[in-house]
């Protein structure tokens, strides 16, 4: 079955566009710690990843199609389709409650084409629209003393590199750490901190503690295999 063609000129007026890092007014003005919590679900970061979910467990394909250009996931490659490309996303990515005007459509044997102008990594499509949907504030129910450790060095040759996200990525790389004292240690603006942890939490390489085996910490230049599926959706990439 081929996955349907997505329309274009359909529901309202796109909203204004806003780059993908630094989409929301800076509150660097504002206390060290102020919180500013967003949830998932209600924006297309959610829905991509319920999405990918539910093709994992059918073994299948997703198209996703709504008011914004059509995505379709392959759960088994990792990959994604943005029609339009990936960027057409970047008005939509903040807008809340777009997954109640979302259907999705299942493929057994979906067209997939690996050269596709509009295909991207999933870990690289999730991280941006995590991104896109946080602005710098922190999902819902994570509390400033949830230890964070990085399970895995983020590609940053391929992904958005927000302020700040070096010098977070080192700290929770050799220890665990509380959203709260990596503010404290790093002297960096909370939404800067939250914008880093929802976009890794939302490919998986944010954990409570260090892995019991620790992966070498890759370098940015070298290439990373494709991550490995597990039973909610992760883009966390199998260790070397």
């Amino acid at each position: 079955m081929e996955l349907p063609t997505p329309r274009y000129g359909a529901g309202p007026a796109r909203p204004a566009p806003y780059p993908w890092a630094g989409a929301a007014a800076s509150s660097r003005g504002e206390p060290p710690i102020t919180v500013r919590r967003y949830d998932p679900a209600r924006y297309l970061q959610g829905l991509v990843a319920s999405a990918w979910r539910q093709a994992a467990d059918r073994g299948q394909a997703v198209y996703i199609q709504g008011d914004w250009p059509g995505i379709a996931v392959y759960p088994r490659s990792l990959t994604a389709v943005v029609y339009g490309g990936e960027d057409s996303l970047r008005p939509y990515a903040g807008t809340e409650d777009l997954p109640q005007r979302a259907s999705l459509v299942f493929s057994r044997a979906p067209e997939y084409d690996v050269n596709h102008p509009g295909m991207v990594p999933l870990d690289v499509l999730l991280w941006k629209l995590a991104l896109g949907a946080s602005r710098g504030r922190l999902p819902l129910g994570t509390p400033l003393d949830t230890p964070c450790a990085l399970w895995e060095w983020p590609n940053f040759t391929r992904l958005i590199v927000t302020p700040g996200a070096m010098s977070v990525a080192a700290l929770w790389a050799r220890q665990a750490c509380t959203l709260s004292e990596t503010i404290s240690l790093l002297r960096l603006p909370a939404e800067d901190v939250f914008a880093f942890y929802s976009a890794a939490v939302a490919v998986d390489l944010v954990h409570p503690e260090l892995p019991s085996r620790p992966a070498p910490l890759r370098s940015s230049a070298q290439p990373q295999p494709p991550p490995q599926l597990v039973d909610a959706p992760s883009t966390r990439r199998k260790a070397a």
